[in-house]
């Protein structure tokens, strides 16, 4: 019995034995002291730009105030904003920014989006087409499709009152040729010929850099040559149809037949226009800047 008891007893002793080996063989692989792990790098800094931006009136050229912008690199899209004035998006090229800002009062924003971006007769609102350099002109008198002199004599003195009263003042007729020959289109100028159409009074490229205007305003129809190229020189600004009734860009009072029409801007039109000169060409609704390109 003794000796059965020993024998037991050096079985349990070896098993244990076998028992704590294998738990020493897996303490080695399981709670062996862990390799510390690496300490996480310091985060590394972040290089930030902070921009502190004057806020004036698109109009009046008022300052308003400041507006302030942390971003990470320039230029840098942001949002400016001020009671009273219709909210903007632009890029900020330096860190000290002077960003305008459409008044309200005054603002029709309705008419806007017709005048700008063929808001009347378009199925989407157009990004802004407005010039991006004071239009020269070439028109074509007595020759194949040429008009007379003395209507071109009364057509130069409209287009130097239409050009700055639509554009804010911003760009004036930087030169006035005839000729009696046809010239093909090219960037800077707009290109003035007579058309033959039997039911249009005139029609225009609307805000190409190489414009062209066409025009049947000797028609005995048609309103007078000057009100149908005030109306189609808007188009060659940049702007499109209103619904307001006496606007120079009614399209319905410059229709075939209709007998007379403003050869003026009215000062909504005068007002608007400003506006959108204000602003870069492919500015989209309500006010949000493109991208500036940087060579």
């Amino acid at each position: 019995m003794g000796s059965l008891n020993r024998r037991f007893a050096a079985a349990i002793g070896a098993l244990l034995s076998v028992t704590v080996a294998c738990g020493d063989h897996a303490d080695i692989a399981t709670i062996t002291a862990p390799t510390p792990a690496p300490r996480p790098a310091p985060p590394a800094e972040v290089a930030s730009v902070s921009i502190v931006g004057i806020i004036t009136d698109t109009v009046t050229g008022a300052r308003l105030g400041t507006f302030t912008h942390t971003v990470g690199r320039l230029p840098a899209h942001v949002t400016v904003s001020q009671a009273g004035y219709v909210m903007r998006q632009t890029w900020a090229s330096s860190p000290t920014p002077t960003v305008d800002l459409f008044p309200e009062p005054g603002f029709d924003l309705r008419f806007y989006r017709q005048l700008t971006r063929d808001g009347l007769e378009a199925a989407t609102l157009w990004p802004l087409r407005v010039l991006s350099a004071a239009p020269a002109f070439y028109m074509e008198v007595e020759g194949p499709k040429g008009l007379s002199r003395q209507t071109a004599m009364r057509l130069e003195a409209v287009a130097r009152r239409v050009v700055p009263a639509l554009t804010g003042g911003r760009f004036q007729v930087t030169r006035w040729e005839t000729g009696a020959m046809p010239r093909p289109p090219q960037a800077g100028w707009i290109v003035i010929e007579r058309q033959d159409e039997a039911q249009a009074c005139g029609r225009a490229t609307a805000g190409s850099e190489a414009g062209q205007i066409w025009l049947s305003a000797e028609h005995e129809h048609c309103p007078t040559p000057e009100a149908i190229f005030g109306h189609e020189r808007g188009h060659a600004l940049g702007f499109f149809h209103v619904d307001r009734p006496g606007a120079m860009m009614n399209g319905a009072a410059h229709d075939f037949y209709a007998r007379s029409a403003a050869d003026a801007p009215t000062e909504i039109e005068r007002h608007h226009g400003r506006l959108a000169y204000a602003r870069s060409r492919g500015n989209t609704d309500i006010d949000v800047d493109p991208r500036p390109v940087h060579p």
